[in-house]
C-alpha cells in the first residue's frame, strides 16, 4: 500500500454556470464567475472550511482584456472581482496569459506550488459573457462590465507571438484562416483530395457533437449528422476552402467555471469527503514558434513533446487512459493529439468529454475550464483508469496536458512541469524570387464567394515564405510549384506551367 502523501495536490471541487438567454438581462462575467465559485466550493462538501482556507485565486483572461475587446470594459483586477462575486477573497490573486493552454497551465503551475507548500488552497475561476455582449450590440444596448480596483495582482502579459507578421501580411487575420493552412497541409500529407477529407472532419465533429449534449451546460447541443456537418446552407456557410461554421469554435457563449485545487493533507484536514478528490499525476507543456515558420506544418512538435512528457511523467503510456479530452477548437487540433498520443483505437467521440469548442461552446481562454471539470466528473463516476485533458493557444502554439487519477498517483506528482519549446524556426524569406513548392493553402470565403489563396512555400533555398496566388477556386495548389514575384506589401505567386 503507498504511503498517503500528504503534500499532493488534488482537485477537491468543480463548479460550472451557464446563463440562457433572458429579455433585459446582461451578465456580466463576474456573475457567471461568482455563480461558478459557488457551484465548486458546495461541490467540496465543505464550502465554509474552504472558503475560509483560500489564499490564491487565478483568473483566466477573458476576451475583452486580451486585445479582442467588445467594447464593455472590465474589471480593473479580474481575480479578485471575480472572487468577490463568489464570495471569497485570498492575498494572492493571479490574472493568466492569453492562450487556451492557460487552464491547464495554471492547473500544473498551481499543483506545484501547492507540493512545494508555496500554496495551501487555490481557485481557479475562468468566465465569458460573449453571448449576452454580442447580443447586447444587436439591441443597440451599451454595457458597462468595469469595476475599479486599487489591489495590486500578478498580470501575465503574453509577448508570445500568436500570428507573424509574414502571416498578417498575406491575409492570415483569423483563427480560421491560420487552422486551415494546418488543416490542408494535413490533408496534403495524407494525400486526400478535398472532398474525402471534408468526409473525415464530418465524422469527427458529428461525434463530437453527439457528446456535447450529454453536458448540462453545452451551449449549442444537438446531434449532428456527418451530412449535417457538410451541408451548404444559411446556417453552415463557409468561412474558407476547408472550414464551414459549424467546423470552428463558437464563441458566443454564457459561461463560467470554477476549479479547487489543495493538498491531500489539507483536504483530509477540512474534512473533504476522499471521493472528491482528483489527483495530479503528471504534467507537461511546451510552445511552438509561429506557424509559418514551422519545419513541420501538419502535426504539432508541442503535443509530440508535451503528451509523452505528462503520460511518462505518471508512469503511464496511451493505452493505460481512461476518459480523455482532447482540446477541439478546430478538428486538426484533434488529430494533431491523436498522431502524438499515437494510439488511435478510441471510437472518434471518445476523444471528448464536452463536445468540443463548436458544440459545447468555446469560451475564449477559458474553455479547458469546462474539460477539466468534465473530467472530474467522469473520474469520480468511474476511477478504474487515469484521465488526460489538453489545452491548446494560438495556432496549435502553446500546449498544456494534465494527466489524472481518481487515487493517488502510483508515482508522486513532483510539482514540476515537463516544458520544452520544441523546435527552432524556419527561416523566412522576406523577399521571395523565383520558384517555390506549396506546402499548404487557404482561400477565404466572402459573401461574393472565395478571394484568392495565401499560399504558404518552400523557396528553392529551403526557406520558408508566403504569397498570394488568383488562379480557378476547384485547384488543388498542394504541392504546385508557383513563380513568386516579391510585393512591397504581399507576394505574389504564379501557378507554373
Amino acid at each position: 500500500m503507498v504511503n498517503f502523501d500528504a503534500s499532493a495536490p488534488v482537485i477537491i471541487g468543480v463548479g460550472e454556470a451557464s446563463r440562457k438567454t433572458v429579455a433585459g438581462e446582461w451578465p456580466a462575467p463576474r456573475e457567471l464567475a461568482g455563480a461558478a465559485i459557488k457551484v465548486a466550493l458546495a461541490d467540496t462538501g465543505q464550502r465554509d472550511a474552504v472558503a475560509a482556507a483560500i489564499d490564491t485565486i487565478a483568473a483566466i483572461r477573458t476576451f475583452e482584456d486580451s486585445g479582442l475587446s467588445l467594447g464593455t470594459g472590465s474589471p480593473d483586477n479580474a481575480p479578485e472581482a471575480f472572487g468577490a462575486a463568489g464570495g471569497i477573497s485570498a492575498a494572492r490573486l493571479i490574472y493568466a496569459d492569453v492562450g487556451g493552454q492557460s487552464p491547464q497551465a495554471m492547473v500544473n503551475e498551481l499543483a506545484g506550488d501547492i507540493r512545494r507548500g508555496a500554496c495551501d488552497m487555490a481557485v481557479l475561476v475562468a468566465a465569458e459573457a460573449t453571448g449576452t455582449a454580442k447580443r447586447a450590440r444587436k439591441a443597440g444596448v451599451t454595457l458597462d462590465w468595469s469595476v475599479v480596483s486599487e489591489t495590486s495582482f500578478d498580470n501575465r502579459l503574453s509577448t508570445f507571438p500568436i500570428l507573424s507578421r509574414t502571416e498578417i501580411r498575406h491575409g492570415i487575420i483569423s483563427m480560421p484562416l491560420a487552422y486551415s493552412l494546418i488543416e490542408n497541409a494535413r490533408r496534403i500529407g495524407l494525400g486526400l483530395d478535398s472532398d474525402a477529407y471534408a468526409w473525415e472532419m464530418a465524422a469527427l465533429w458529428s461525434a463530437f457533437s453527439a457528446k456535447a449534449e450529454t453536458r448540462l451546460h453545452a451551449q449549442f447541443p444537438g446531434f449532428r449528422s456527418p451530412e449535417a456537418m457538410q451541408s451548404n446552407d444559411n446556417a453552415n456557410y463557409p468561412l474558407t476552402d476547408i472550414y464551414r461554421r459549424w467546423h470552428v469554435a463558437q464563441d458566443a457563449v454564457d459561461l463560467g467555471s470554477a476549479i479547487i485545487l489543495t493538498s491531500a493533507g489539507t483536504a483530509r484536514a477540512l474534512g473533504v469527503p476522499q471521493d472528491k478528490w482528483v489527483w495530479l499525476a503528471g504534467a507537461a507543456g511546451a510552445a511552438e514558434p509561429p506557424l509559418s515558420e514551422r519545419a513541420v506544418i501538419h502535426r504539432s512538435a508541442a503535443l509530440d513533446f508535451a503528451i509523452p512528457a505528462a503520460l511518462d511523467q505518471a508512469g503511464l503510456g496511451p493505452s493505460d487512459l481512461g476518459p480523455v479530452d482532447i482540446y477541439s477548437c478546430f478538428p486538426c487540433a484533434v488529430f494533431a493529439a491523436v498522431d502524438s498520443m499515437q494510439d488511435a483505437s478510441r471510437a472518434l467521440g471518445d476523444y471528448t468529454l464536452t463536445g468540443g469548442l463548436t458544440f459545447f461552446g468555446g469560451p475564449g481562454n477559458g474553455f479547458a475550464m469546462y474539460n477539466i471539470a468534465a473530467m472530474v466528473d467522469a473520474l469520480r463516476q468511474d476511477g478504474s483508469k487515469p484521465a488526460m485533458v489538453t489545452a491548446n493557444g494560438g495556432v496549435m502554439s502553446k500546449q498544456a496536458v494534465g494527466i489524472y487519477t481518481a487515487t493517488q498517483p502510483n508515482i508522486p506528482y513532483s510539482g514540476d512541469v515537463a516544458k520544452g519549446y520544441v523546435l527552432a524556426p524556419i527561416p523566412i524569406d522576406d523577399a521571395p524570387q523565383g520558384k517555390g513548392r506549396v506546402l499548404s493553402f487557404v482561400r477565404p470565403a466572402g459573401k461574393d464567394g472565395f478571394g484568392p489563396a495565401t499560399v504558404l512555400l518552400e523557396t528553392e533555398g529551403g526557406a520558408r515564405a508566403m504569397a498570394m496566388i488568383d488562379c480557378p477556386v476547384d485547384a488543388d495548389l498542394g504541392n504546385a510549384v508557383v513563380d513568386v514575384t516579391p510585393g512591397e506589401k504581399r507576394h505574389i505567386a504564379a501557378l507554373v506551367g
